[in-house]
């Protein structure tokens, strides 16, 4: 599972680029008389921003257990007490 950190790299990048591909497309966009402006890729932009949010935030971050191998709910950390 991908940690938070490469899922915020991954959001940011897909950001990015997504707004990359939105001046490209309005710069040459052919047709001049009908020129496509911001606003003809609000339904996109939200569209990537369900991506970003919650499929993204299903993402597991990794917690100290976890480096170690130790996947379990629950990771008892009292000492026992003294006999």
């Amino acid at each position: 599972m991908a940690t938070k950190e490469e899922c915020d790299r991954y959001a940011e990048e897909l950001a990015a680029r997504f707004e990359s591909f939105t001046r490209w497309a309005i710069e040459n966009w052919p047709g001049k008389e009908t020129p496509l402006m911001s606003s003809d890729f609000a339904e996109s932009r939200k569209e990537v921003g369900m991506i970003l949010g919650s499929r993204l935030s299903e993402a597991q971050t990794e917690t100290p257990s976890m480096r170690n191998g130790n996947h379990q709910q629950y990771v008892h950390v009292n000492p026992a007490p003294w006999p």
